[in-house]
């Protein structure tokens, strides 16, 4: 094991295109890399006690503030496995990706921490090591993870995931543009997760029975979408779009959707998305918008920009 000056490593966010809370349950979700947005860590040592920087916080590791548990936790932990619990250390982190907006922050941070402290140590890091700890902060940051956003961070490409299983990768050409729009509204995953549990172990058995059947529509929206792609995404816009509504409807039904989410969504609409839905964990956070051309993607965006109801859009061809 050879220390080296410094580590660095970097992943990306990640946009779920269909299956977001119906993933926690073993149902198909997809999900593309972002790479639009990156989070950086790197390590250096330090003479004596170990700190974080970062624009989230600046000070000792051992006193981070309850939203970093996960990354206290991590390092820790990676820390106490390779031997490293005597050696100080600083961890600088910088990220691009907005934080609690759905776009997958907690895992990019996380892998990108682990590339960091393998690279410090000049040791080899295998894929299912990678996983194993992000699946380990994931689950500090969110409670119930899917494992979904740890995947896509660590495999940095398209894929299918169904939780407990082998992840597939998702290949798909279309002529199509994705709009992805920041609503500046931080969310939080872990709430509606739970909040979702909750609704599914109720006492009241209309309300078990409703979430079960929003659940459900969920899984059967994402598989649909799936074979969508699978037959070829050209020619099949409007029910990719359909599809898209579809989920979004159920997930204001199940109440993880926001003001601001679907203020921003039906304005996608009415510029010209013909398919629009959250993304991510929901109640905040982000959106995303189906658009038959570049030119309808840029008019999508710079309408959700010019009446305030995004902070942030980015357009990226819709492909994996």
């Amino acid at each position: 094991m050879t220390k080296q000056a410094r580590g660095i490593g970097s992943a990306h966010g990640k946009i779920i295109l269909m299956g977001e809370h119906s993933v926690v349950y073993g149902h198909p979700a997809l999900a593309l890399p972002f790479q639009a947005v990156e989070m950086t860590a790197e390590i250096t040592p330090m003479p004596s006690r170990s700190v974080i920087r970062s624009a989230l916080y600046e000070g000792p590791l051992q006193v981070t503030p309850p939203h970093l548990n996960n990354i206290s936790a991590l390092v820790n932990k990676i820390r106490q496995d390779l031997g490293m619990a005597n050696r100080h250390i600083c961890l600088t982190i910088s990220s691009s990706i907005p934080a609690e907006r759905g776009m997958g922050s907690s895992a990019a941070v996380a892998v990108a921490v682990i590339k960091a402290f393998y690279a410090f140590i000049d040791q080899p890091l295998s894929l299912a090591d990678l996983i194993a700890y992000a699946d380990y902060a994931e689950a500090i940051a969110h409670g119930q993870a899917s494992g979904l956003d740890a995947r896509l961070a660590a495999y940095n490409l398209p894929l299918i995931y169904r939780k407990g299983q082998p992840v597939t990768d998702l290949h798909f050409e279309s002529p199509y543009w994705l709009v992805v729009a920041d609503t500046g509204i931080p969310g939080n995953t872990k709430q509606a997760v739970a909040g979702i549990a909750k609704s599914l172990q109720s006492r009241h058995p209309n309300r078990k029975r409703a979430s079960q059947d929003l659940i459900q529509g969920l899984a059967q929206a994402s598989q649909a979408f799936i074979d969508c792609l699978d037959q070829g995404a050209t020619g099949r816009y409007q029910d990719l779009c359909d599809l898209m509504n579809q989920a979004q409807a159920n997930l204001q039904a199940l109440q993880v959707s926001s003001q601001e989410l679907d203020y921003g969504i039906q304005l996608a609409r009415q510029a010209g998305a013909g398919g629009a839905k959250l993304t991510g964990g929901g109640r905040g956070g982000c959106f995303i918008a189906l658009c038959q051309t570049e030119a309808q993607a840029q008019q999508v965006s710079q309408a959700l920009l010019d009446q305030e109801l995004a902070v942030a859009s980015w357009l990226t061809p819709f492909s994996a």
